[in-house]
């Protein structure tokens, strides 16, 4: 999702659960559009294959590790917008993405019925300025969990806490309606994530 996108469903939310206001957010908004690796994300969906499939319109998911940690798996799934509410519906397209050159992009539609309702996009509470510093957290943390996942083997003392830290931060984040699908996404690295960092997303 855009950062335009993002900041229009995270006051939308914030303004249903009758949270904080959002201010304050920029600093986090400007550190995150700076990632590289949240460029390249945001940038899958205007190339081929994936333009000529996924409207700009639809949200989409932080991208999960793939099997080998060399690639990044999203979803994208509409966004019902209405005063003061904001509804994320169930994922229509996925698509993935290379963390180096050379490789090509895929995006592909999903099977299933029509979509429907699975909540709001952000979860309750989180102001703006919360949601972007997870972001920022995430984003930052994103290449290192791929890379130690690829790696296998024993990860060290200081790797586990930074690895803490990325899946609070992905825990705070994610949309609450789509936890299920993250994790169907790569079981195997949500697993790892637990065993390694005694954290993991929620199944459901």
């Amino acid at each position: 999702m855009s950062p335009a996108r993002l900041r229009r469903a995270a006051c939308l939310a914030a303004l249903a659960a009758l949270a904080a206001a959002c201010g304050g957010a920029d600093a986090w908004i400007d550190k995150l559009q700076a990632d590289p690796l949240y460029r390249r994300a945001e940038k899958l969906r205007l190339v081929a294959p994936c333009s000529a499939l996924v409207p700009m319109e639809f949200g989409q998911t932080i991208p999960v590790p793939a099997r080998g940690g060399r690639r990044y798996s999203v979803l994208y799934y509409p966004v019902s917008v209405a005063p003061g509410k904001s509804e994320a519906m169930s994922p229509v397209y996925s698509g993935d993405f290379a963390r180096g050159a050379g490789e090509p992009d895929r995006c592909e539609k999903l099977g299933g019925g029509p979509p429907h309702s699975v909540g709001a996009p952000v979860p309750a509470g989180l102001s703006q300025k919360a949601y972007y510093k997870a972001a920022v957290t995430v984003y930052a943390g994103l290449d290192k969990a791929a890379a130690l996942y690829g790696a296998g083997g024993a990860v060290a003392d200081a790797d586990r806490k930074a690895l803490a830290d990325f899946a609070d931060a992905f825990t705070a984040l994610a949309e609450p309606g789509l936890r299920t699908d993250y994790y169907r996404q790569n079981p195997d690295f949500w697993e790892w994530l637990r065993r390694e960092a005694g954290r993991s997303i929620p199944k459901a």
